[in-house]
This record gives structure tokens, C-alpha cells and sequence, in this order.
């Protein structure tokens, strides 16, 4: 009786290649799913969010809420609903102004409820980093005319940091249309529902790159409104105000601007 030894077959360089990367695709799952087993084993579409080119700076929520060490503080949810927010502001105790991102809108909760309508929509490019940033909120208490006994009208003054889009929003990316630019807009909320006659402060660079747009708004003690601004875009803008000795002149962006 004769035995056949088994022979080797010899592989083709496309199927070891195909080997390999198959490999590899396995590793990486692995490595993902032990060091986000939460996501593995539940919603993945977070996942793919945190991965995706548009949103690089995703990050994963916990699945038991925030994590506190402080025993005297308590995290208390006001509102669930907002599409991805980005900055918020005070009008009063229980009473907050909050921006959205990618829909270039900013909306009120008052006591854990949202108004029906928006106090604002406007045209934000919405690639990256690029949206609806930032808000800040600022009373202004002027005297009348002495036709009116003296009294003293207050005007609440919102001041709103967004990337501003050519034509609606979005068109940055269904079009590839650039931005206007990363703008600082004062406005007067009128009604308590409304925010209207918009005036521009600051109109800085919105380009090259589409992340570092920065974003946080304050208004100082000085009553000066400060706003950053990174260097939008990764090497976008190397100048002297990142401490680049051989940089281009500053241009408005990598610092804190003063409107």
C-alpha cells in the first residue's frame, strides 16, 4: 500500500498579499474592540463617527455618564435633543443660549425646555471643524432721554463666532465652495426670541485647512470681546504668532483676537 504524502502548493504574490492584509484588518479589530469594547458591543455607529475624516475630533461617551470625584458636586441632565452642540451661554439663572454645530443654529432651553423655534439660523460651512463655534452673552444697560423720566433700557448683546458659508450650509461640502471666512458677529436679541441686526467685528482667515478654527468667545472685565482661533488647518498657517521665528507675518490666526 502506497501513502501519498501530502505537497505544498505554492502561493501567488496577490494571495499573500491578500493573506497579510487580511491579517492585518484582524489585528486591528482586535485592538479595537479591546480598547473600545463598548462600542464593539453596542452602538457602532460611533465607531465609525470617531474614524471618519469629517469628524476627527469625535470622541466616545461613556456609557455610565460623567465620571466625578468631587463628592459635593452632581451632574444633572437639563436637556437631551441638541444636534451636536458646540458652546453655550447664560441669559439668566435656568436660561441658556446653545449653538449646533452643523446646522448653524442657536437654541434656547428655559427650565429644561427647548423654544419651539430657533433664535437664529444661519448659512455655516460645516467640514471639520468648520460651523456654528461659539457664543457669548453681554448686557448693556444705556440712560434714555429725559422724555422717558429718566428710566434705563438694557439690551442683552450676543456675540456668535461662526465659519460662514458662501450660499447655504453646508456647500463647503456638497459644492467645495470655500468659506467666507471665520466670522464674529454681534447681535441684539430682541422679544426674547429673535436675534437680529448682525454686526460683523472680526472677519479672520477660514482657509486653508478645515480644523483649528477654535471658537470660544468671553467678554472680558474690560467689557472687550476676545475670541480663538487656531491655526485652521494641519500646517496650514506657520506664523510668527506660533513662535516660528522664520514665519510669515501673523494673519490672524494660532492666538486669542480681541474684537
Amino acid at each position: 500500500m502506497k501513502f501519498l504524502m501530502p505537497h505544498s502548493v505554492p502561493l501567488s504574490s496577490s494571495s499573500l498579499v491578500s493573506i497579510i492584509f487580511i491579517a492585518v484588518l484582524t489585528l486591528a479589530s482586535i485592538s479595537i474592540a479591546n480598547k473600545f469594547p463598548y462600542i464593539m458591543q453596542h452602538d457602532r455607529s460611533h465607531l465609525a463617527k470617531a474614524l471618519a475624516p469629517k469628524y476627527p475630533e469625535a470622541g466616545l461617551p461613556s456609557p455610565k455618564g460623567p465620571t466625578i470625584l468631587d463628592p459635593n458636586l452632581k451632574a444633572e441632565l437639563v436637556f437631551r435633543g441638541l444636534r451636536y452642540p458646540t458652546s453655550m451661554a447664560f441669559l439668566g439663572p435656568n436660561d441658556i443660549v446653545v449653538t449646533e454645530k452643523d446646522a448653524g443654529t442657536v437654541r434656547r432651553v428655559v427650565n429644561g425646555t427647548e423654544l419651539q423655534q430657533s433664535l437664529l439660523n444661519v448659512s455655516v460651512a460645516t467640514y471639520a471643524h468648520r460651523g456654528m463655534l461659539g457664543i457669548a452673552v453681554a448686557p448693556l444697560t444705556t440712560a434714555t432721554s429725559s422724555t422717558n423720566h429718566g428710566n434705563r433700557n438694557t439690551t442683552t448683546y450676543v456675540f456668535l463666532y461662526y465659519t460662514q458659508a458662501q450660499t447655504h450650509t453646508g456647500d463647503d461640502v456638497t459644492e467645495g465652495k470655500q468659506p467666507l471666512g471665520n466670522r464674529l458677529y454681534r447681535y441684539e436679541l430682541i422679544n426674547n426670541n429673535k436675534l437680529v441686526n448682525p454686526k460683523l467685528l472680526l472677519d479672520l482667515p477660514a482657509t486653508p485647512g478645515a480644523i483649528g478654527d477654535g471658537g470660544k468667545v468671553i467678554v472680558g472685565p474690560d467689557n472687550n470681546v476676545y475670541v480663538t482661533i487656531g491655526d485652521v488647518g494641519i500646517n496650514g498657517h506657520s506664523t510668527k504668532a506660533q513662535n516660528i521665528q522664520n514665519g510669515s507675518e501673523p494673519d490672524g490666526t494660532s492666538g486669542i483676537t480681541q474684537g
